[in-house]
């Protein structure tokens, strides 16, 4: 029973939300520019 309760609230609630953010803003921040030449960024070296 505890199963489908889970499962209950993960697809009325959980869901839902998940999709609304992703609605309302890009969590990747994706976009296009046209005047960028690269879309790279060079990684952050590391301090090791």
């Amino acid at each position: 029973m505890r199963t489908v309760l889970l499962a209950i609230v993960y697809y009325l609630i959980v869901t839902p939300v998940g999709l609304l953010a992703r609605a309302v803003r890009d969590p990747l921040t994706r976009g296009t520019d046209p005047k960028a030449a690269t879309y790279w960024a060079a990684p952050i070296p590391s301090a090791v």
